[in-house]
């Protein structure tokens, strides 16, 4: 019997060190982004080990950008591994002048009827965040495919329906649910829209536009550059972009991590390609360098986000998702301060 109570007493013991340890590190987190005043933050963390985990404001969905690319890929990779798809990493594809994008990239400069494999595409659009090789990836998949994944899973936040093309297009008023809108007026009417009706006004923005070169592309983003406040900048591109929780992306990765998204050969695969990111000044940043970071950063006007996980030692990781939104001009690096800072924080806690 004192044997029995004995342990008794360490399992309580040690389940209040537990909730200690993450009362203490939440606090922190809420204390460095109140110390930024940087914009909205959305955070996750995850200890697989103990399985504790920090949350702010992590069951509303927030404007993605490029971090949108990970369920991209690993729906992808999902599809090739249960042969859904007819693709395979070496599968060459054509490059259409309909699929270039401008912003991240240099896949739009090529010539049109270039080839790539879905093997090179993938890496470019994770490690150098290109637009033209997410945009021929996520058509080949399917526009609904991710949301319909990411339901599966348990996700209840998912709104990835939106090609980098389609909602640059739509954020510049270059389709007819749209032409002659001003950048708030494009954000309200883009948030009185349902998801079915979203997903069709991007896609007759995307067919509307199939003859628009790159460069007069490139010149309507530059001429709204021109006329347009930082202020409308920011309101048009947070508000037509794909969005996620918090909580959900952390599920995704988390899953991802564990192997229980996707067999073994295609977990390493994901997860090597994430671990060859050459946008390192957020989530790695203060980190040791021998702490390995899987891991993927989105920008647009207004947001800064980083998410993956750091392993704390070969298998065993730790969970760290940070969205912020509303930043404004001028303020970006303030927001990457705040996700190393906070990524520090939580290395220190589970380390």
């Amino acid at each position: 019997m004192r044997k029995l109570l004995l342990l008794l007493c360490l399992l309580s013991c040690t389940q209040l060190a537990v909730a200690q340890r993450a009362d203490k590190l939440k606090k922190t987190v809420q204390s460095l982004i109140s110390r930024a005043r940087v914009g909205e933050c959305a955070v996750s963390i995850v200890d697989l080990q103990s399985n504790e985990r920090v949350d702010v404001q992590a069951e509303v969905a927030f404007p993605l950008a490029s971090v949108f690319k990970v369920p991209v890929m690993v729906e992808l990779a999902r599809q090739m591994q249960t042969q859904q798809s007819p693709l395979q990493l070496s599968t060459p594809l054509i490059m259409k002048a309909a699929d270039r994008c401008i912003g991240s990239g240099s896949l739009q400069h090529r010539a049109v009827g270039s080839s790539a494999s879905v093997q090179q595409l993938i890496e470019w659009m994770e490690t150098k965040s290109d637009n033209t090789a997410t945009d021929m990836l996520f058509r080949r998949i399917g526009l609904t495919s991710v949301d319909t994944y990411l339901a599966s899973l348990g996700c209840t936040s998912s709104q990835i329906f939106l090609t980098n093309r389609s909602a640059w297009l739509i954020s510049l008023g270059q389709s007819s649910d749209f032409r002659g809108l001003k950048p708030r007026q494009i954000a309200e009417k883009w948030n009185r829209l349902d998801r079915a009706a979203r997903l069709a006004a991007a896609l007759r923005a995307e067919k509307e536009n199939q003859s628009l070169s790159l460069s007069d592309f490139q010149t309507l983003e530059d001429r709204s550059a021109r006329l347009q406040t930082p202020e409308e900048n920011v309101v048009v591109a947070t508000a037509v972009d794909n969005k996620l929780s918090s909580r959900d992306l952390a599920l995704v990765l988390e899953k991802l991590y564990r192997g229980q998204l996707l067999d073994k050969k295609w977990t390493q695969y994901c997860l090597g390609v994430l671990g060859r990111q050459t946008f390192n000044t957020r989530l790695p940043r203060s980190l040791p360098r021998e702490i390995k970071v899987y891991h993927k950063t989105g920008t647009i006007a207004g947001v800064v986000n980083d998410v993956g996980v750091l392993e704390l030692e070969p298998g065993r990781g730790l969970v760290v998702v940070v969205l912020v939104d509303q930043v404004q001009e001028g303020d970006e690096g303030v927001a990457e301060r705040l996700i190393a800072d906070i990524a520090s924080v939580a290395y220190k806690a589970y380390r």
